[in-house]
């Protein structure tokens, strides 16, 4: 069972690599609210230590803690948005999907950016993001799809 300094330095590692732009990832916290984000995440990381029986916390393994705390980390920052803000819950959500004004160069299309994203699904109710771009040079819109984890 991790000891509470090492559980302290799980969050302050992963709120380092989330809360800042890296080779990975760009941050997709917004800066206003993650202190907050941060403070919710700790409180709740360690009140699910805590709620565990001795022999499931010490079976937990890192991988296992980190992963849970990622989940209550970008739970509680899902929790602190603007329920409108559906853009910004599609970046909490899906945080290496593009977003909204970012360029990308096609090989066919040339250099176009980022102007619309939403989550679709087909009959087979698999989700799937719909990016909608427009080309730089001429102005044409196209779109693209990208499926989803689950």
């Amino acid at each position: 069972m991790a000891d509470l300094e090492t559980k302290n330095a799980l969050v302050e590692v992963g709120c380092a690599y989330w809360f800042n732009d890296n080779e990975e990832v760009r941050s997709p916290f917004p800066v206003e609210i993650q202190s907050e984000v941060k403070r919710r995440a700790h409180k709740e990381f360690l009140d699910f230590f805590a709620s565990l029986t001795v022999e499931d916390a010490q079976a937990m393994n890192d991988d296992e803690m980190v992963s849970i705390f990622e989940g209550i980390l970008f739970r509680a920052g899902l929790k602190m948005i603007d329920e409108d803000d559906l853009d910004l819950a599609l970046t909490l959500n899906y945080p290496f999907m593009p977003r909204v004004g970012d360029l990308v160069n096609n090989e066919n299309k040339g250099e176009s950016c980022v102007i619309e994203r939403r989550v679709e699904s087909k009959e087979d109710k698999k989700p799937f993001m719909v990016v909608v771009l427009q080309v730089l040079e001429s102005k044409e819109t196209w779109q693209t799809e990208f499926v989803l984890p689950t």
